[in-house]
């Protein structure tokens, strides 16, 4: 996934605002999909320029958070970039991986941590 940074969102954002399309905006800066520049849009809206920050480092979200986000998607019949601007997730992807993993492996995927099985960490030196 290539990161645009602060300076092309923005631009993209005050584009669209000014009247251009999201598909002229997204040819114009080089930008693949002109859904990026609808969600840099809404978050602007939202929460000003730091919606449109890169973010570091990456969120570690608990299980409890996921199946949250995931209840309230499928309660309001929200598409994945409203329930990602709803939470301020920057990656509407993100919320997709998270239904996957729970249509392929059951809700208890969502509990499991990244890296390491804590086994692997544990300090034998004491």
């Amino acid at each position: 996934m290539i990161k645009f940074s602060l300076e092309v969102k923005l631009k993209a954002v005050q584009m669209y605002l000014a009247g251009i399309g999201s598909q002229t905006v997204a040819r114009r800066l080089g930008i693949k999909g002109h859904m990026s520049v609808q969600t840099w849009v809404a978050r602007y809206q939202k929460y000003g320029v730091q919606g449109l920050e890169l973010r570091s480092p990456k969120y570690d979200y608990d299980g409890d958070f996921k199946l949250k986000v995931l209840n309230w998607k499928k309660q309001h019949k929200a598409s994945y970039p409203q329930t990602a601007l709803q939470f301020d997730i920057s990656n509407p992807g993100t919320i997709a991986n998270w239904q996957r993993k729970i249509r392929e492996c059951g809700i208890e995927a969502l509990f499991t941590r990244r890296g390491r099985a804590t086994h692997m960490t544990t300090n034998h030196n004491h």
